[in-house]
């Protein structure tokens, strides 16, 4: 426990170095990744990190792990009304008559959905494959789109587009008696596209593409991703805490983005005309803290509950947008027959899935939301998501 302590206070003195404002027009918090599983459970997370998203959630994971899987997915989620939005600026601009006449229309379409925020996440297919203490992942594009119409009369416009490449490395530390100690490592290289202003009404008139690739700020980085896990041998002795045991606790930490700093260099594998001296927002080092309370086994259900304080440092951290709670429910007919429900909260918002497996296949369902809003005033964007996978 002393050595997940200290950790902990490096994480938030190192972080304290590096802390920065908004990068763009964007007061909510990016996650580079993101898996349905844990977004179902109110996205917390970092002391589960039980399946192929430990490379990405937690690396200390993998020292757990007792047999290899390779999942091969791809996803989408959207805002209810996103994509209603984006037909609706491109109808404005096509509005025949006048400039004027355009100009008007325009300026309709952004009045009436004045302070809502429209936002699409697209991953395209991707593979990772996790085994006994380590793990490799490719994710060839991310795609996170985010719209607000804004006063005076424009759309405040983010978008992330994201080529990752991760391998980890895990174990277990063995000269602890009284706990299953583990660490993991997870280096990465991330390109990003990058884009965030406000772009007015007369722009969107004259072009209703909201972000082009050559609008991209574009650059890659070299980082990485150190977790712990703390797993505390609970001894049956008769006494109040021994019946803790019962519940299994894991504790678990990660800092993100350990370097974080600023592109290295841009790989142009989206904007062609990219400069190293215009760069992309940085990845952000971020602390997140969680732990993990299983429920007893009965018959073929079991499940557990889940408690994380997330990206602790980043600049739009506050406590509503950093607490997640999760409730996870198990049943299993056979290894290749079973599924999972789940409720939580995240960002002070309800969240809820379900996964479905059958054989190779297996179906992931998510509702959650974002808060978009300031510091001071939290605003919510609920988005519905789904994630198509095959298991070997």
């Amino acid at each position: 426990m002393k050595i997940l302590l200290c950790m902990l206070s490096f994480s938030m003195f190192i972080g304290n170095l590096a802390y920065a404002g908004y990068d763009g027009v964007s007061y909510g918090i990016h996650h580079q990744y993101i898996s349905p599983r844990a977004l179902g459970m109110g996205d917390a997370f970092v002391a589960v990190a039980n399946d192929y998203t430990a490379l990405y959630y937690n690396p200390a994971g993998l020292a757990f792990r007792d047999e290899g899987e390779l999942n091969l997915s791809f996803g989408l989620g959207a805002s209810s009304n996103f994509k209603s939005f984006a037909d609706e600026v491109s109808t404005a601009s096509s509005t025949q008559g006048s400039e004027t006449d355009k100009q008007n229309a325009m300026f309709g379409v952004i009045q009436k959905q004045y302070g809502k925020t429209f936002s699409a996440r697209v991953v395209a297919p991707n593979g990772v494959y996790v085994g006994k203490g380590w793990g490799i992942g490719f994710i060839p594009a991310d795609l996170s789109v985010e719209l607000t119409p804004n006063q005076p009369v424009s759309v405040n416009a983010t978008v992330y587009l994201d080529t990752t490449l991760s391998f980890g490395w895990a174990d277990t530390i063995k000269d602890i008696d009284n706990a299953k100690v583990a660490w993991g490592i997870t280096g990465k290289v991330v390109n990003r596209g990058f884009f965030s202003k406000s772009i007015d009404a007369i722009e969107l008139v004259a072009d209703s593409n909201l972000v082009q690739s050559s609008d991209l700020k574009e650059g890659y980085f070299l980082d990485a991703d150190i977790g712990m896990l703390y797993r505390p041998h609970i001894d049956d002795d008769g006494s109040l805490l021994s019946f803790l045991r019962l519940a299994r606790p894991t504790f678990g930490a990660v800092v993100r983005n350990v370097i974080d700093s600023d592109a290295i260099g841009s790989l142009k594998l989206f904007n062609k005309d990219a400069t190293s001296d215009n760069k992309p927002e940085k990845l952000t080092r971020v602390l997140d803290i969680g732990s993990r309370w299983e429920y007893p086994s009965v018959w073929i259900f079991g499940g557990r509950g889940t408690l994380d304080i997330k990206d602790i440092m980043h600049p739009a951290f506050n406590l509503r947008k950093g607490l997640h709670v999760g409730f996870e429910f198990d049943w299993s007919m056979y290894s290749w027959w079973k599924g999972q429900y789940r409720v939580g909260l995240s960002q002070g918002y309800l969240t809820a899935g379900l996964s479905a497996l059958f054989t190779w296949f297996n179906l992931d369902l998510v509702t959650y939301a974002d808060d978009v809003g300031t510091y001071n005033t939290p605003k919510e964007n609920r988005v519905y998501a789904v994630q198509f996978n095959m298991n070997f």
